[in-house]
């Protein structure tokens, strides 16, 4: 009530937050516990990642690919801990890494959409081949000059 009544009279701010503002004021952890959260949701990721990968030597190619994207998420989400869900979405969205992200959600969307609708062998292991590309990519664009050096290789190689 005596916060109402200060922002009434100006003497306090009255400020409005957006979703994400509340969700960015939400989390407020220690470092410890970021580094824990970031930790178990990152095992986690790997974790789901090497279960899938037994099913893709039996050729239960719909079900790893289910299993290996949704621990390839888990992996990626887990920086949402060291960073803070904002301050992550406004960074995967810089022009530097907006590209690699869409085509990164994309190629997890497609490889899901392909093993939901289809179960075409062939295509998911293409689409599964797509995701990691695009994962290398995004990866690359959090270590300075990391896009531009596998470029340089690949461009001097060739």
């Amino acid at each position: 009530m005596m916060d109402k009544i200060k922002a009434a009279v100006g003497m306090q701010e009255q400020q409005e937050k957006g979703l994400l503002g509340q969700v960015d004021e939400a989390m407020t952890l220690s470092w410890k516990n970021r580094l824990i959260g970031f930790g178990c949701c990152f095992g986690f990721g790997m974790l789901l990642t090497i279960i899938s990968i037994p099913m893709l030597w039996t050729m239960q190619i719909t079900k790893f690919a289910v299993i290996y994207s949704v621990g390839s998420v888990v992996s990626v989400m887990s920086t949402l801990f060291l960073m803070g869900p904002v301050k992550q979405c406004q960074r995967m969205l810089e022009e530097k890494r907006i590209l690699a992200t869409i085509v990164y959600i994309a190629a997890i969307a497609g490889t899901l959409a392909v093993a939901f609708t289809t179960g075409n062998a062939g295509l998911c292991l293409i689409m599964l081949i797509i995701q990691l590309l695009a994962l290398i990519w995004y990866c690359l664009t959090w270590v300075p000059g990391g896009q531009a050096a596998i470029k340089a290789m690949i461009f001097r190689s060739g």
